[in-house]
Formats: structure tokens, C-alpha cells, sequence
């Protein structure tokens, strides 16, 4: 995955051979049609090498930042392992998934109850089990058309040449930076007002401040990629505070995997007080992630011209689920449909007991995990080199990525782990006690601490 390892060196030169020292250890879980595993490592291991130059720019005392591919790998997995109270978490829901239409197959994204009303709106039903029926009525492309239309969320099972016939011929890098100019005499925070809730959060490793300690991160991110970025920032050390809109909480087995160590806030962000509250946390911070549909935060000042015009000293990084200059182009997208839309589904599909061809999918929801990663790595990259400025990147683009990289070492069952160490964590939270897989990083060798989710204020 060399075209992820090498995304960064232009920031900082030999980045790429540290990144790929960063990663150790082995594990043959995952074998299938395409290398997952190395675009894990890969990605992993190039926010732990930027997070390491982060540290060292800010005057941190040379630590290792390192990564153990089983770690590495439990993590991509870690909503799997998760257990709320000892019980395990639901996965899609019952009208997520692939269903079969006239003329091939559709893949569906209702896990949140706005998605659902909107597929079902667009389809005119009103019950779970309508969903099939109708969809074996349309065509894939009909059905597609109808459902984004009414704001919902569904992709054509395609094959990889034909999702190449529409995809941009020339789509750029895969981490897309256009860098502020380089500021030599610190960051440049506007006056912390009275009140500010900014405050350092994290235990230190026997007294020692973790490397991104003092480094300010806000989330306006949802999901599995964005969240992985700042589940990973929030471990070394950041202070990362998410901010949600009330009317669309976060569902809680997502949020309690993927936001460990940070500070969460329902905010409406179109009321105004709310809004002054976010411009007074991004005067003092250092780095917005965002990963709402393009367009979407415009009306709040939010968008990423905006963005540099009003907060010049931020390193914003932006997230889509697809490419900007492509057919799907600023609609929603989801993990696994990007599988879908890219001809990964159909690769991974295979035919069931009965001679049915059915599509198939990654082994984890490998496109959001390591598009978190090339998250954080470039907002630490930047924040190392001493700019400010804009990087975006996309599922599409990581899609990419990953069937450019060749198969994987050929199909069998997952083996156990050859390292010992534990993958889980256990921790108390207001929902009980909660096991978990923290992010898959070691200072000097040790795990930092492991905080669950916090509150804002």
C-alpha cells in the first residue's frame, strides 16, 4: 500500500520508511480476495509515524509510537468485540444490506430510524418487510435513483470494470492537502474567553505528559471514520470534544467504540448561542475534523472554504464518502456502500447452497478505519510541519486504494492471534460495565491509559 505510506512525505521527507517501521508483529486473519491487511498497517502505521513527528515538534522527549499488527487488527474488528453489560451489540439492522432487484442486487444503509423513513418513503412502504418486495420491482438503478433522491442511502452492486467506466480516470492522491503557509512562531489561537471548556483530560504514563498532549481537536464527524481519527488522537493524548446534533443522536454501540477518551456535546449548532460556542472551541483549537455530506455544514459557516476564511490557523480535515468529481459526487455514503458502488461487493460475492449468486463484503469495515487513520495522520503532519490548511480524503478514494493493491494471500479461516497480549479492554461507563478494543497504539511499548466516553462541560 505504498500510495498510502508515501501520502505524507511531501510534508515530511522519509515519513513513509518510519511509518512502516512504526508497524510489528504478525497475524494471518483476513486472508481473502483483496489485502486488507496491509491497508490496516498501512494506514495505522502512517498516523502513528505522523503522530510521533507531531510529538517531537512540540518538544516531547523521543518516544516510540508503535503499533502490533494484532492489535492493529482488533481494532478494524473492535464493534464485533464490543459488549455493553456482557451482551454483544446488534449489527445492521434489519433493512441494511443486500437485497435482490429486478435486474441484480442493491445494497441498503437503514441503521439510523432517518434513513429507514426516508428508504421507505422512497419506495412507498411502511413495514420491514415490504423492503424486498418492492426492490424485486425496480431495477437496480431505479431503485438507487429513488432512494437517494428522498435523502436515503442505497448503491447498485457493480462489478469493478463497471464502476471504473464512471469513476474519475485521474481521482489525485489519495490524501489531498493544500497546505496554509508555514508558521514559525506557534499556533495562532484567538484569547481563551472565560469559561472555556478547554482542559487537559488524560492520566499521563507515570507522570509524563502522552506525545499530543495540548493538542485541541473538535469533531463534527459521525459514524466509524471520523471518530476512529479521534478515538486515536484522544489517545495519545489530545483533547478532542465531539459535537453532535441533538436531533440525530449517535447510536450507542458506535459511540461507545469509537469514543474513548473524548468529550462528547449534543449541540444544535443553528441556534445561535450554540453556534458562538463552537467559533469560541474553534478560536482555541488546532485541528476541526469533519465528515457531514459536502454542502451540508455551508449553512453553518462550516464548510471548508469557510472554514479557512474564518479560522485561518486551523488544520481542517475533511471527510466524504465520495470522491468529489465522481458520479456520486456530494451524496451519502456509508462503508459498505462504497463496497458496493466499487465493485468490492461483487468481488466477495460467491454463490450460497442453493446456486444463488450473492455479493459479499471486506471482513471489516476496513474503508472507514483506515480513512480515520489517514485522518489523523494528516492533521498530525500538518500540525508537525507548523501549517495550517485543508486535507480531504474519501471511502471511494481508500476504495481505490485497496483494489489497486492486488488480492489478498488466498481464502481460509481466520487463525488465532500469535501475540498474547490482550485486545480488549474493560471499562466502567454510565451504561455499565463495557468491554472494548481501545486504538491500536503503544508509547514506548505500553498501551496508554484507556478512558471511556466523556462529557463536553
Amino acid at each position: 500500500m505504498r500510495e498510502i505510506l508515501t501520502a505524507l512525505d511531501g510534508l515530511a521527507p522519509g515519513l513513509s520508511h518510519r511509518a512502516m517501521d512504526s508497524v510489528h508483529g504478525h497475524d494471518d486473519r483476513w486472508n481473502g480476495a483483496l489485502d486488507v491487511r496491509s491497508l490496516a498497517a498501512a494506514s495505522v502505521g502512517l498516523a502513528a509515524a505522523s503522530a510521533r513527528e507531531l510529538a517531537g515538534a512540540n518538544g516531547r522527549s523521543p518516544v516510540e509510537i508503535t503499533a502490533a499488527l494484532p492489535e492493529i487488527v482488533a481494532a478494524f474488528a473492535s464493534v464485533s468485540q464490543l459488549r455493553i453489560g456482557g451482551r454483544t451489540v446488534p449489527g445492521f439492522a434489519p433493512c441494511s444490506g443486500f437485497f435482490r432487484t429486478a435486474d441484480g442486487w442493491l445494497r441498503t444503509h437503514a441503521n439510523y430510524p432517518h434513513h429507514r423513513a426516508r428508504l421507505f418513503h422512497a419506495l412507498g412502504i411502511d413495514h420491514d418487510d415490504a423492503l424486498e418486495p418492492a426492490l424485486a420491482r425496480l431495477t437496480s438503478r431505479d431503485a438507487e435513483s429513488r432512494i437517494v433522491a428522498e435523502g436515503g442511502v442505497a448503491a447498485r452492486v457493480v462489478s469493478e470494470s463497471e464502476w471504473r467506466r464512471e469513476a474519475p480516470s485521474d481521482p489525485g492522491p489519495w490524501l489531498h492537502i493544500l497546505a496554509g503557509d508555514l508558521d514559525t512562531s506557534g499556533r495562532h489561537r484567538s484569547p481563551r474567553p472565560d469559561g472555556h471548556p478547554w482542559r487537559p483530560v488524560h492520566p499521563h504514563v507515570a507522570g509524563v505528559p502522552l506525545p499530543l498532549h495540548g493538542v485541541r481537536v473538535v469533531s463534527l464527524t459521525r459514524v466509524i471514520a471520523g471518530p476512529t481519527a479521534a478515538k486515536f488522537l484522544a489517545a495519545l493524548g489530545a483533547d478532542v470534544i465531539r459535537v453532535d446534533p441533538p436531533a440525530i443522536p449517535e447510536l450507542l454501540g458506535q459511540h461507545l467504540d469509537t469514543d474513548l477518551g473524548v468529550r462528547c456535546a449534543s449541540r444544535d449548532l443553528y441556534d445561535p448561542t450554540a453556534a458562538a460556542d463552537l467559533a469560541a472551541l474553534l478560536g482555541q483549537a488546532d485541528v476541526l475534523l469533519s465528515g457531514y455530506r459536502p454542502g451540508s455544514l455551508t449553512a453553518l459557516g462550516l464548510d471548508a472554504a469557510l472554514v479557512g476564511e474564518r479560522f485561518p490557523h486551523l488544520v481542517h480535515v475533511e471527510l466524504s464518502a465520495w470522491e468529489p468529481t465522481g458520479p456520486r459526487a456530494g451524496t451519502r455514503g456509508f462503508d459498505s456502500i462504497v463496497q458496493a458502488a466499487t465493485g468490492i461487493a461483487h468481488r466477495y460475492g460467491s454463490t450460497d447452497g442453493t446456486g444463488l449468486w450473492r455479493p459479499g463484503a471486506l471482513p471489516v469495515q476496513a474503508l472507514d478505519h483506515a480513512t480515520g487513520y489517514g485522518m489523523a495522520a494528516a492533521a498530525c503532519a500538518l500540525l508537525a510541519a507548523g501549517r495550517s490548511g485543508h486535507a480531504r480524503l474519501s471511502l471511494e478514494r481508500t476504495a481505490r486504494v485497496l483494489l489497486d493493491g492486488g488480492g489478498g494471500a488466498g481464502r481460509s479461516h481466520p487463525s488465532p492471534s500469535t501475540d498474547p497480549r490482550p485486545e480488549t479492554v474493560e471499562l466502567t461507563t454510565e451504561h455499565g460495565k463495557v468491554t472494548c478494543v481501545p486504538a491500536p497504539v503503544r508509547i514506548d511499548g505500553r498501551r496508554p491509559p484507556v478512558l471511556p466516553p466523556l462529557p463536553a462541560c
